[in-house]
């Protein structure tokens, strides 16, 4: 088993913290994992297994994620992706692939934006160039009724806006529906003020900033199912990135890693290790996309 180890860190005053798999001898750049909105570095512990056997996984709470403190949502995602730098520098990493899974999607480009040769490769999950007006009225939905104090009707807001309808087919969609009630409905008090702030942050986001990737080899994708970053958004968000590949997992939606995780995980290490994806039977067909001139100032 490989060795593991925390390291708690301060970025502008705020403090953070990552969890370590080392790898003694790695066959590819080190594995950086950002989660979504509500999850912690420990969210994807059962897929990292395919990962830490060819390289070092650092999975990370950035401030304002998991046990990190707190952040106000007046600070926006360039501030994490700054954040972000200042890991890898503490770390002493070069160049490393970056996963960043939904919320963390806009901090993780960001940073392959401003400082393309950090990164040796970018995986980007449930992704959104800005979210559109409808979902943002969901979210702001959702805060209210956080702020109410309505766990209940936080919890049945967030199973609405993360999974699918009923009627489109779904992996393990009652398992998934009980994950999310027990662990939405759970929020505490202590809870409420990093719930918001990470809400608010979504609704007040602006957007990716113009001028997309270059020189980053990316691989953007979600549930073929995701109807909150719907498939168009991620598929926009590849149009972004000069050389990137969309596809769609078949049979989940926004939440593809407890619904496939076998699936996901296999993906992201074939990627992370430039293992052809083409003959992977859950995806739908590679989409190659270069950068569109008019999002190119």
């Amino acid at each position: 088993m490989n060795a593991e180890r925390i390291r708690h860190l301060t970025f502008d005053g705020f403090g953070y913290r990552c969890r370590i798999v080392e790898n003694a001898a790695p066959v590819t750049e080190p594995v950086i994992v950002l989660g979504g909105a509500f999850q912690d570095m420990y969210a994807y512990q059962r897929l990292e297994a395919r990962w830490a056997a060819s390289a070092t996984v650092v999975s990370v709470d950035l401030p304002g994620s998991g046990a990190a403190d707190v952040l106000p949502a007046t600070y926006g995602f360039d501030f994490l992706a700054d954040a972000l730098a200042h890991l890898l520098d503490r770390l002493g990493l070069g160049r490393v692939n970056l996963f960043g899974a939904s919320y963390a999607a806009p901090i993780t480009y960001a940073l392959a934006q401003e400082h393309p040769e950090r990164v040796a490769r970018l995986a980007l999950v449930g992704a959104a160039p800005v979210y559109p007006p409808d979902q943002r009225a969901a979210l702001r939905t959702m805060a209210e009724a956080l702020e109410s104090g309505d766990a209940g009707a936080y919890a049945r807001m967030s199973i609405a806006a993360l999974l699918a309808p009923e009627e489109r087919e779904v992996h393990k969609r009652a398992v998934v529906t009980r994950v999310l009630a027990r662990t939405m409905g759970s929020v505490t008090y202590a809870d409420i003020p990093r719930h918001l702030a990470s809400t608010h942050r979504v609704i007040d986001w602006p957007g990716l900033r113009p001028g997309g990737v270059r020189d980053v080899p990316a691989l953007v994708f979600t549930g073929e199912h995701d109807s909150l970053t719907y498939p168009d958004l991620g598929r926009e968000v590849a149009g972004t990135i000069d050389g990137s590949v969309f596809t769609l997992i078949r049979g989940a939606d926004h939440l593809c890693h407890l619904e496939r995780p076998l699936e996901m995980s296999q993906l992201l290490a074939r990627f992370f290790t430039d293992q052809p994806l083409d003959d992977l039977p859950y995806l739908t067909p590679l989409e190659h996309h270069t950068r569109q001139a008019s999002l190119v100032p």
